[in-house]
């Protein structure tokens, strides 16, 4: 690394600690689940250090949920961008890698607007997330008729081949897109994990630990989805697996799958993780099982970034965490927007929050 790379490193990380410090505190989450309306979100949102930028063109007293959630997402590809400046070589790489994420999501919600048609192209264009450096062709999507149009439209990126087999089964009348859906987060984590292995020591250690363990957590819970809700045979599931692995192999997966009910499953897993089995337990006895294996995992992840961010001197592994912990942050606000908008009971929404506010110290109880 020359001494302007460290240099540009160093800064990266520096800002990332700046920009952490304006994260939403625990007495945020409070207020925020506190207000009686969207209106009073917004206008909550639109004082904060964290969102106020984004929030400039809303006007808190007349604003729709859409647009109040659109214009929170915003903030993060602000902050994307800023820190993309900073960064060349294996770290862009590795960091435009992760804001797939992103187009990710975009194309998930493309594929869902071409199947329903509830708003008109342009309607459409207003929800997506503007990705920075995106090479998504949105205008050729946007004009698609169906799904086989829309993924000739993908040609030349990556997601064209590995969505080939979905897009198949579409075609043949398959009526879940949970499959396409699927193979679109698949691209996005297998290639975030492989542009890491070419990161040197320390910041690949420290980030593939994070990235690592949410392949295993994200291939696990594939299993289970596939195996309780969608009633896949044990190779159908295997084939829609991450095609990377971490801790967990194949084989400790095919062996997972043996178990007749959800805890033989878990107690398989614990054979090979007792950690792992602990995250997907969480919720065995909840009557949301799904969402609170969903929130468990998140959680174990937000607080592993969090970890990852206080470690070493600021870095690109820095940067990396505070992005890591904004996203956990952005997906809990529209949460709470989401909650409010719909009078949940405060105190269970609460308790799905990725951020496990109630069990933070120094936050006042809940009242």
């Amino acid at each position: 690394m020359t001494f302007s790379d460290r240099g540009a490193t160093a800064a990266m990380g520096i800002k990332a600690h700046v920009l952490y410090s304006r994260l939403l505190k625990g007495e945020d989450y409070y207020a925020l689940l506190k207000c009686n309306s969207i209106a009073e979100i917004a206008a909550y949102l639109r004082s904060s250090e964290s969102y106020g930028a984004a929030m400039q063109t809303i006007h808190a007293e007349h604003v729709h949920r859409i647009d109040l959630e659109s214009a929170v997402r915003k903030s993060i590809m602000a902050h994307a961008e800023s820190m993309l400046f900073y960064m060349n070589g294996e770290r862009r790489t590795i960091f435009r890698n992760w804001l797939d994420w992103y187009d990710s999501e975009n194309l998930k919600s493309l594929f869902r607007w071409i199947r329903s048609r509830r708003l008109s192209s342009e309607e459409m264009r207003q929800r997506l997330f503007p990705v920075p450096g995106s090479k998504i062709p949105y205008d050729m999507l946007l004009a698609s008729r169906n799904f086989a149009e829309a993924h000739e439209a993908l040609r030349d990126t990556k997601y064209y081949l590995p969505m080939e087999a979905a897009i198949g089964r579409l075609a043949e009348n398959e009526q879940s897109l949970f499959s396409l859906e699927l193979a679109i987060d698949n691209i996005t984590e297998s290639s975030v994990y492989k542009a890491l292995l070419e990161l040197s020591d320390p910041e690949r250690t420290l980030l593939r630990s994070f990235f690592g363990t949410q392949i295993d957590l994200q291939n696990i819970y594939i299993l289970v989805r596939c195996l309780l809700y969608y009633g896949m045979s044990l190779e159908e599931t295997l084939s829609r697996l991450l095609p990377v692995k971490y801790k967990i192999k194949m084989r400790h997966l095919r062996e997972i799958a043996r178990g007749t009910t959800w805890e033989e499953r878990l107690a398989r897993l614990g054979e090979f993780s007792p950690l792992y089995a602990k995250i997907f337990g969480v919720g065995l006895e909840t009557p949301d099982f799904e969402l609170a294996m969903e929130i468990s995992m998140k959680r174990f992840n937000y607080l592993k970034a969090l970890k990852i961010f206080h470690t070493g001197p600021p870095g690109f592994h820095t940067a990396m965490a505070y992005c890591l912990l904004k996203a956990f942050e952005l997906d809990d606000v529209i949460k709470m927007i989401e909650d409010v908008r719909y009078d949940y009971d405060r105190r269970s929404a609460a308790q799905y929050l990725i951020r496990p506010v109630l069990a933070e110290e120094g936050v006042a109880a809940w009242r």
